[in-house]
This record gives C-alpha cells, sequence and structure tokens, in this order.
C-alpha cells in the first residue's frame, strides 16, 4: 500500500487538490485487493491514474475472488470494512468490472 501511496503522490505532485482523498481511496482500495482477492498479498495487484483537467480516474485491477461486488454498508461495531463506504463517499463515481479471466477492476474518480 505504501508503493501506490508514493506513486500518487508523485504523480499528482504537493498541493495537489485531491491529493489526499486520492491517496486514501488508493489506500483502501489496493488494501481490499491484497486482503479479499486471489492476488493476495505475494500477488498482483495493478493500479492505473489518469489525471484530467477537473478529476483523477483511478483503476486498480486484481485476480478477482469470486465474491459480489464490493459492499457499501458499513457494521458500527466493527473495526474495519469501511473502505468501500469511503470510496462511495467520496468519488464522484466508481464501480466494478469482472472480466471473462476471473480479473477484478475496481475504478472511482475524484472530482476537484
Amino acid at each position: 500500500m505504501a508503493v501506490a501511496r508514493r506513486r500518487v503522490r508523485e504523480l499528482l505532485g504537493e498541493g495537489h487538490p485531491a491529493s489526499d482523498d486520492v491517496i486514501l481511496l488508493v489506500s483502501e482500495v489496493v488494501t481490499n485487493s491484497v486482503v479479499h482477492s486471489c492476488s493476495g498479498g505475494g500477488g498482483r495487484v495493478a493500479m492505473t491514474v489518469a489525471v484530467e483537467p477537473d478529476a483523477v480516474f483511478v483503476e486498480v485491477s486484481d485476480a478477482g475472488s469470486g465474491a459480489s461486488a464490493p459492499h457499501v454498508r458499513i457494521d458500527p461495531e466493527a473495526e474495519s470494512g469501511r473502505g468501500m463506504f469511503l470510496v462511495d463517499l467520496i468519488a464522484r463515481r466508481w464501480g466494478v468490472l469482472d472480466d471473462s479471466r476471473g480479473s477484478r477492476t475496481l475504478w472511482f474518480e475524484v472530482a476537484f
């Protein structure tokens, strides 16, 4: 996760208006990929970041999990499980794409 956060910080540069939000969401989504996908801790997780005139667009791809799409509900008693809630709260839009090979890509867009 540190590598992904550092890469976003370098790409956006110092003082970018969406930097904090994008770094937070990248951290949450990459963590979900490592913890919940077949990629696991030693597998491959790929990230693409595109900076547009009014938004930052991010894709995080992993080996999929066979589980349903991520949920945004939170359990107030749980110590974790708020990542997708944050994505839903902060991102202008987001979605999940599953391909025929079992890979999953979660994308989001943060406006600024």
